[in-house]
C-alpha cells in the first residue's frame, strides 16, 4: 500500500493556491530548498510531473497534479479536522466572523452545516457588511475573522483564499444599452466591485448612471434580471435570468477573497473555518469542471 506524507501534500496544496515555491515556503515556515525537495520526491513516488513550470516558474498543475491537489484538499481537512478534535477537545466558545453578503449565496450554507457539526461547542457570530467596514469592525477587535473581497490582493499571498473573474452582467433577454450614460447596478458606496467597475468606466470615457444600487445581492440580481440595468459581479454569482456581457464594455480585474484574522494568535475555531471556506470554495470549481 503506497501512504501520501500530509507534510508532502500541504506543501503541493501550499504551491498551487500561491504558484510559487518560495510563497509557498513562507507560509509553511520551511526552507524553499525543502520544498522543492518533498515536491521532487512526491513526483517520483506519483511517476508523474505535477507542476507545470516555465522558465523556472510555476505556471500551474499538470492534469495529473490537479487530480492529487483535489484529492489532498480532502485529505488534509479531515486530518486537521480529527487533529483539532482530539487535542483541542475543549474548544468552545464564541466565535466572530464577518463575510461579503454575496459569500452567503454560495458557500455558507456548506461550511455552516460542517462546521456546526465538527464544533457544536461554538457558537458563530456572523456579520454581513461591506468589506472596508468589515475590515474596520476586524481592527477594532470586533471580529475574529473576516473574509474580504479585494480587486487588488496579489493572487499568490497566504491569505488569498480565492479567486475569479470579475464580469459584466445582464438581463438574457435584455441587450446591453447602447444609448449614455450607461445604467449599472452596484451595491452601496464603498464595494470594492462598485469601485473597481467605476474607474474602469471611466478610464475608457464610458458614461455611467447608476440605475439600483442595494445591500442585497437577492435585489441586485432581479434588477439586472430585468434589464434595468448591467452590473460587474463574481464570475461564481451568475444565475438564472443572467448572462456574461461579452463585448462592448472595459474588462474588469480579477475578485479575490481574502481571510484576515483579528491581531494576536488566530483561534483555533477561525483557522478551520477559513480552511472550510477554501475547500468549498475549490470544491465547487472542481464540480463545475467535472460538469
Amino acid at each position: 500500500m503506497r501512504n501520501f506524507d500530509t507534510d508532502v501534500l500541504r506543501a503541493l496544496v501550499a504551491i498551487a493556491d500561491t504558484t510559487s515555491f518560495s510563497l509557498a515556503a513562507a507560509r509553511l515556515g520551511r526552507s524553499q530548498s525543502a520544498i522543492s525537495l518533498q515536491i521532487k520526491r512526491l513526483e517520483e513516488q506519483v511517476g508523474k510531473a505535477l507542476l507545470t513550470r516555465t522558465q523556472g516558474r510555476v505556471s500551474g498543475p499538470t492534469a495529473e497534479g490537479r487530480l492529487l491537489i483535489d484529492y489532498a484538499r480532502q485529505i488534509l481537512r479531515l486530518n486537521d479536522e480529527v487533529a483539532e478534535v482530539l487535542f483541542e477537545p475543549s474548544l468552545g466558545g464564541r466565535l466572530r466572523v464577518g463575510v461579503p453578503e454575496e459569500l452567503m449565496e454560495n458557500a455558507f450554507t456548506g461550511v455552516l452545516d460542517e462546521f456546526s457539526r465538527a464544533y457544536p461547542r461554538v457558537a458563530l457570530s456572523l456579520n454581513c457588511d461591506l468589506s472596508v467596514q468589515l475590515a474596520s469592525l476586524l481592527e477594532a477587535g470586533e471580529l475574529d475573522v473576516a473574509l474580504l473581497k479585494s480587486v487588488n490582493a496579489d493572487p499568490r499571498a497566504k491569505d488569498t483564499l480565492w479567486h475569479e473573474p470579475l464580469v459584466w452582467m445582464r438581463g438574457i433577454a435584455h441587450p446591453v444599452p447602447q444609448a449614455r450614460p450607461l445604467p449599472i447596478a452596484v451595491f452601496q458606496e464603498g464595494c470594492v466591485f462598485r469601485v473597481a467597475a467605476l474607474e474602469r468606466l471611466a478610464r475608457h470615457d464610458i458614461a455611467w448612471r447608476i440605475a439600483f444600487t442595494g445591500h442585497s445581492y437577492a435585489g441586485l440580481r432581479h434588477a439586472v434580471a430585468s434589464g434595468l440595468a448591467v452590473s460587474p459581479l463574481p464570475l461564481s454569482l451568475l444565475s438564472d435570468g443572467l448572462e456574461i456581457v461579452g463585448e462592448g464594455l472595459p474588462r474588469l480585474p480579477q475578485a479575490r477573497l481574502l481571510a484576515r484574522f483579528a491581531s494576536g494568535e488566530p483561534m483555533p475555531a477561525a483557522r478551520r473555518l477559513v480552511e472550510m471556506f477554501r475547500e468549498q470554495l475549490w470544491s465547487g470549481r472542481r464540480r463545475e469542471r467535472l460538469a
